[in-house]
């Protein structure tokens, strides 16, 4: 069923290749598109997307990157995607989360030690002063509280 999104997705974008300019998708809709891909796990999407430029730090209307998003679906494989772009890892969205803030807040272990180890920090703060640490705490994500406990020890903490 995703790939056939995906194909339906690459033919109109061809089509919208071969018609005039004013017919083309605006920036918007493009941007629009690499989020609804990313929520509705369409791997063909994303990967033909990214493919054609869609800026991997975009940001929707809630100040989400692609990124942020992936990290709240947390599935592996978006987020191999989504890496293979380098994304800034520690871009902030409108409410003053972070990638690692919403990963932890939604219990995505695998998601918070990828992000770790692709230079999350793990002390950044959102607007109240909670950390990703502070959220898995909140919402009783043990095994994301030990992990961030030992990296903070290893970590030195610094904003």
């Amino acid at each position: 069923m995703k790939s056939i999104k995906g194909l339906i997705l690459l033919l109109s974008m061809s089509a919208m290749a071969f018609t005039s300019i004013n017919d083309s998708p605006t920036s918007k809709e493009i941007k629009d598109n690499i989020f609804t891909a990313i929520r509705s796990i369409d791997y063909t999407s994303i990967n033909i997307l990214l493919a054609d430029g869609t800026d991997i730090d975009t940001v929707d209307q809630q100040g989400n990157t692609p990124l942020m998003v992936a990290a709240k679906i947390g599935n592996p494989r978006i987020l191999n995607i989504i890496f293979s772009h380098n994304p800034e890892i520690n871009n902030y969205n409108n409410e003053g989360l972070t990638a690692l803030m919403i990963a932890a807040k939604t219990g995505q272990f695998s998601t918070v030690q990828k992000l770790v180890r692709r230079g999350a920090n793990i002390s950044h703060t959102d607007q109240d002063g909670k950390t990703a640490l502070t959220f898995a705490s909140k919402y009783g994500h043990k095994k994301i509280v030990t992990f961030l406990k030992k990296r903070r020890i290893l970590t030195p903490y610094s904003k």
